[in-house]
């Protein structure tokens, strides 16, 4: 397993991001972000291509293109 880091892609700007205002969505962005990092891991270990979105639209990255 690779360690926490090791997969690595610039973070989108969005603004500042709304404050929770209640109690199921506090945490909601950070494990967003987890579950974000985590699917890069996956898809860097299988060599499964990473699908993302950018500008609104949906790219294809192979393992090849990511970043160790």
């Amino acid at each position: 397993m690779s360690k926490k880091g090791d997969v690595e892609e610039s973070q989108p700007v969005y603004g500042a991001p709304p404050q929770p205002s209640g109690a199921d969505l506090k945490g909601s962005l950070a494990a967003l972000r987890r579950a974000a990092n985590r699917a890069r891991q996956v898809a860097q270990q299988t060599g499964t291509d990473l699908i993302v979105m950018r500008d609104g639209q949906l790219i294809r990255i192979s393992p090849a293109e990511q970043q160790p």
